[in-house]
Formats: C-alpha cells, structure tokens, sequence
C-alpha cells in the first residue's frame, strides 16, 4: 500500500428520513461521528490495519446540520502508509469512494447504482494500466444481522462458555471506529493538531 483515500460526500437533507432523528443532533460530531463511522469500519476492513495518528480539518457550512458538517482528515496506518478522509455531510452529487494505491496496482470501491440496483463497483487497475471492474449488488445489512442473530443464540445455548462472537461484530470493533472519528473531531477542534487514536 502507498495511499489511501476514502471520499464521502452525503445527502442528508430535509428530504432524507434520518434528518428530523433528534438524537443524532445532540451530541459531538452529529452526522460527521454517525454516518462517518460506517465508513471507518469500511476502511478499516479493506486496509486490514488500524489508523494510528489523525490530522484534521472540521467546518460547518450547512447551517440546518449539526457542527461540523465537513471534515478532512489526513490519517497514518499502523503500517506506515498515510490517507486522507474527507466528508462531505450534505452534498448535491453523493459519491462514496474507498481507493487504495499500490505499488502494483490500485483497488476501488464505489458506491453507485448499475442495471438500477444499489451496489459497490469494485475496479482493480493494473500495474500496466487494465482495469478489471465487478459490481456487487447493494444488499443492505441482511448479512449481518444474520451473524449478529447467530451470535446471540450461540451464546444464549452455551450460556456464554466457550462461544466467541463473529470479531468484526463485537463492541470493541465499534469502538475502534468511533476512536478514529474522534480523533479526527479532536484534532479539527484544535486547527489540526495530530492526534493519536486510542487504542482499544
């Protein structure tokens, strides 16, 4: 890995149902901490590593959202390699990209909409510069609550006794995430200061 970049520009607005939602509105980092953590956890599993250190950029251009409503982050991998993170809360043209450079390669993952169904375009280009390009259908959190489902009555039935949880749905997974966000929202409060994630 020599880069990454993840590029998520939203559409929260009036039209959008969890626009009204109260409680995303009352507390630090509003929309930034509740929708950005979704995309940690994305970047997270596609680098396979763990961000270690933050520096930020936050503002507050749409006046109807929460502050802040921006945030541009440069952000460094346990493995060395650095990123950047940026979002966009409220935008006109939604556009969610993770993207990493490689020395032999680049690997993206696009949200779009192809035959009209949601889904991820994943795009690999080579080295001598092909590109392979697969679309995976949108399928919401089926999957998942499946797992979360079967964890629960895993360890309902052995009472909690030698039965481990699928990793990436556990707590401390979630919390590593949030780590990433508040760090960013730390360093942006501070004109971008560096900040080191905690670690859990």
């Amino acid at each position: 890995m020599m880069n990454v970049q993840v590029i998520i520009e939203g559409s929260m607005n009036s039209s959008n149902p969890y626009f009204s939602s109260s409680w995303r509105r009352n507390f630090e980092g509003g929309f930034i901490l509740d929708m950005g953590v979704h995309f940690i956890a994305g970047l997270r599993m596609i680098v396979g590593c763990e961000v270690t250190s933050v520096s930020a950029i936050t503002s507050h251009i749409d006046r109807t959202l929460p502050p802040p409503d921006i945030i541009s982050s440069n952000f460094k991998l346990e493995n060395g390699c650095s990123g950047v993170f940026v979002m966009v809360v409220s935008s006109s043209s939604p556009k969610i990209i993770w993207r990493v450079v490689g020395s032999k390669g680049t690997v993206q993952v696009e949200r779009g909409k192809v035959d009209g169904k949601h889904g991820y375009l994943v795009s690999l280009y080579s080295a001598d510069g092909q590109c392979k390009s697969t679309f995976h259908p949108f399928c919401g959190v089926h999957e998942e609550l499946k797992i979360f489902i079967h964890d629960i009555v895993q360890a309902n039935l052995k009472q909690g006794n030698g039965y481990e949880a699928e990793p990436r749905s556990s707590f401390v997974e979630g919390a590593r995430d949030v780590a990433v966000l508040e760090a960013m929202l730390e360093s942006g409060s501070k004109g971008g200061t560096l900040v080191n994630v905690k670690k859990f």
